[in-house]
């Protein structure tokens, strides 16, 4: 049985380290669980800001892509780490899920939760072999540092696509075979052997690169087309009328320009990512394309994550090309700026398809 605080990061599960099966297989073997009576103990390990140092909540909750009026199931919650964020980013119009098997670990988020306000995060107790979620109910599921401790993995995954929505996905964060933290070697996976589990399940897998020096990130994606984001906000509707109101200064530029982007930039609000992310699937190209041009032109990789990520799945079929291109003129200016002679588009996806995201990347482990 491995220490808790070391391999464990954030999740209370009362089930133990798993000699890993190959996917689909039913067995697994079960050490005693862990004492869970000194919640303090976990608290101060899971909360504590060298925690938060290499846990990165926040790149993290970036990969979700979530906007307001989403649902998001958070598997394995423990004390709560991620809730304050993704109860932010859904806001008032969504819902996060906050589920855990061990019950002294949701008995401590349900009082968390009821004394930071978070009045739109539901705590549940469920079982190990079972989400617990409704077919077709949520738009995104994060496992963080849990994966590794689920008995049938490949039933979990298929349990977990049930629920996820058409155009929905999970995100599965868990340690690297170098990292100093986590489980022992024997109780480790591999990115390979969850994408192998989540693709048993009924996903389509693959690693993403990310900013998470002990951690590795794989993304399912449910197969099938969304059926469309929520209704648009109040806020949402603010920064269409923002567009509109200057999309006549650049009539021979598809509605926009640098002034354009500029005065939506200088009408954003520090919180306004999820909204600003949410009108990249607006039906009105000019929106779409204003949007994308403020992620490219702060060079944050907050759009070209939705390539990364693979969530352009959900992306309207029109919206795709807009996506590509601004992300494909962001990268050939980036590349002139560096001196570059020309500019190589490697392997064409569609059309013009973008080089690799802007900003750093961390290359993942080796299989």
């Amino acid at each position: 049985m491995f220490h808790i605080l070391a391999g464990r990061a954030r999740v209370g599960i009362t089930i133990a380290v798993l000699i890993v099966p190959s996917p689909g297989t039913a067995a697994d073997t079960r050490p005693p669980s862990h004492d869970f009576s000194n919640i303090a103990e976990y608290v101060k390990a899971f909360e504590s800001p060298e925690h938060g140092a290499w846990q990165k909540p926040g790149d993290v909750v970036s990969l979700l892509q979530l906007w307001p009026g989403n649902v998001v199931a958070d598997i394995g919650t423990g004390t709560g780490h991620f809730e304050p964020l993704l109860a932010k980013v859904v806001g008032a119009s969504g819902r996060v899920l906050a589920l855990d098997f061990e019950p002294q670990m949701v008995a401590y988020l349900k009082r968390r939760v009821k004394k930071e306000g978070l009045t739109n995060v539901t705590v549940q107790k469920v079982a190990d072999n079972d989400p617990g979620l409704a077919d077709g109910s949520v738009d995104r599921l994060l496992v963080v540092n849990t994966w590794h401790h689920l008995p049938q993995r490949a039933r979990y995954a298929a349990a977990m696509n049930r629920a996820l929505r058409p155009g929905g996905f999970v995100v599965v964060v868990d340690f690297t075979a170098e990292s100093p933290k986590g489980p022992p070697a024997h109780a480790r996976l591999s990115p390979a052997t969850v994408i192998a589990e989540l693709q048993a399940g009924g996903f389509s897998a693959r690693p993403v690169a990310g900013s998470l020096p002990l951690q590795y990130v794989v993304i399912g994606q449910k197969q099938g087309a969304s059926q469309g984001r929520p209704a648009p906000t109040a806020r949402q509707r603010t920064l269409v009328d923002v567009i509109d109101a200057n999309a006549g200064h650049a009539r021979f530029t598809r509605g926009v320009n640098t002034q354009t982007v500029e005065t939506l930039e200088k009408a954003l609000a520090p919180t306004d990512d999820p909204e600003l992310r949410a009108l990249l699937y607006h039906d009105d190209p000019i929106v779409t394309r204003t949007a994308a041009s403020v992620f490219a032109a702060r060079g944050d990789r907050g759009l070209a994550v939705l390539r990364e990520v693979a969530v352009d799945a959900a992306l309207p079929a029109n919206n795709r090309s807009v996506v590509d291109d601004v992300i494909w003129t962001a990268n050939a200016r980036q590349a002139a700026a560096a001196g570059a002679i020309r500019y190589v588009n490697p392997a064409p996806e569609r059309g013009r398809a973008p080089r690799q995201p802007l900003g750093p990347a961390t290359a993942l482990d080796e299989d």
